[in-house]
């Protein structure tokens, strides 16, 4: 039988668990607890873990961490300005924080009914950032306490709870401030630089350390990030990076340049499916909109420390969207069902490839029509409508091929023409080319109609 202590243990190991794990661990024990009472006490156990994991924990997580919730993201898909925290940090840290208190944490933030940020959350957030930064201050002195918090936060446990504390004890001294700005902002405009350089300002008096954590809850919140750096030029009276990189701002500078190599690095690899396409179309844009927007926003020296890090960056993502495009007339080529020259010089069809290696022309072709419209601004425009316009042609020959088959012929040969016909049309659809593609399916239904 387990402790109410070794329970809390449990529940914060449990809280780190993606859903999934948890599903498996719960089927486990379910399936071993008809056999002994030991299995049957921690299927019994568990269960009740994941209770507590139902909609009442889950809203009184909701509410105590409002501070934190624009920073809160998955880091294999959000860009690091909004994926300083992840879910199972988050979830580990309410658990530790019900362990200290034997379970009564939970229960008092399930039972408090107020608003996010109402003064009993605001005290709640306060004890318990407090009781983080204690924690992680231990860990300089005890490697003992430094050897949890890695085992249950990784190995930057330390920096993400340390940064959890401070939105935690300065979330109501940040609110403030945020409340006037839109959830959603599209334009930074001179007003808004002007109100968020106040209250920037007003908080480098009452509360220091939280201070650039408004400019970062404030990036989280903009359409366009590089249109921070407004708002790093007007609090740091520089147009340039010369000594604003060397200041405290370079933290929310160096965010977003951490953003457009999270974007960056979606384009490494050449898409394999028509959603691994859409991602690296995704990514491109964001990239492209992040690096040409900071130039645009703000004096980046080539020979200073953002310069030099956004012209090593373009170079890389050059190469790799040229590397991308060179492989595009291969793989065409080999899904394209080309006709071969049969018996006496006639031209017939061919069985069309497997599904993956069709699927993997069509992603291709699908990047390169979407890079359409930022490839000039990525250094690549030229290769781009080269390898657009070769795709087209290709594409347009071997439907024209296809078509005169299907047109006369009959049986087998017809059969495969049209199959080929409908590869072409996929592939067309996957280029962008909707109504081409409508067509060659118009001309094959008539000519199997002839």
């Amino acid at each position: 039988m387990l402790t109410e202590t070794g329970k809390s243990r449990l529940r914060v190991f449990w809280a780190g668990l993606s859903p999934e794990i948890r599903s498996k661990l719960l089927s486990a024990a379910k399936a071993g607890a008809a056999l002994d009472p030991a299995s049957k006490s921690l299927f019994e156990t568990l269960t009740e873990l994941n209770a507590g994991e139902g909609s009442d924990d889950a809203e009184a997580r909701r509410r105590f961490f409002e501070p934190m919730s624009a920073l809160i993201g998955d880091p294999e898909v959000d860009p690091p300005s909004r994926a300083y925290f992840t879910a199972q940090f988050v979830q580990s840290l309410w658990g530790w924080l019900d362990e200290q208190s034997d379970g009564q944490f939970a229960r008092d933030a399930q039972s408090d009914t107020n608003p996010a940020w109402d003064a009993s959350w605001a005290v709640r957030r306060r004890e318990a950032g407090e009781a983080v930064r204690a924690f992680v201050d231990s860990a300089a002195t005890d490697r003992k306490s430094e050897g949890r918090i890695i085992a249950m936060w990784g190995a930057s446990g330390l920096d993400s709870a340390r940064d959890a504390s401070t939105l935690l004890l300065h979330g109501s001294a940040l609110q403030k401030p945020l409340s006037s700005f839109p959830e959603k902002i599209v334009d930074l405009d001179p007003d808004l630089c002007t109100q968020l350089r106040d209250a920037y300002e007003k908080l480098v008096e009452d509360a220091p350390e939280a201070a650039l954590w408004l400019l970062l809850l404030v990036l989280a919140r903009l359409s366009k990030p590089a249109q921070i750096f407004r708002a790093i030029e007007k609090i740091g009276r520089r147009g340039d990076d010369l000594l604003v990189s060397k200041t405290d701002l370079a933290t929310v500078g160096d965010a977003v340049f951490k953003d457009a190599e999270h974007f960056a690095a979606r384009l490494k690899h050449a898409p394999q499916t028509l959603d691994d396409a859409k991602v690296c179309v995704d990514g491109l844009a964001h990239y492209t909109s992040i690096t040409v927007g900071m130039t645009r926003e703000f004096g980046i020296r080539k020979d200073g420390r953002w310069g030099k890090q956004l012209f090593g960056l373009r170079s890389q993502v050059s190469t790799d969207l040229e590397k991308i495009f060179a492989t595009v007339p291969k793989i065409l080529d080999k899904a394209l069902p080309v006709p071969r020259k049969g018996k006496g010089g006639v031209f017939v069809p061919v069985e069309p490839e497997a599904d993956t290696i069709i699927q993997s022309a069509a992603a291709h072709l699908h990047f390169v029509a979407g890079a359409h419209e930022w490839a000039t601004q990525a250094a690549v425009g030229s290769i781009q409508k080269k390898t657009e316009e070769l795709a087209t042609s290709a594409l347009d020959d071997c439907s024209g091929s296809l078509i005169n088959i299907a047109q006369h012929s009959d049986g087998e040969n017809q059969d495969l023409a049209l199959q080929g016909l409908e590869v072409v049309a996929k592939l067309t659809e996957a280029a962008g080319q909707v109504e081409s593609a409508s067509l060659i399916r118009r001309r094959s239904a008539a000519a199997l109609a002839a």
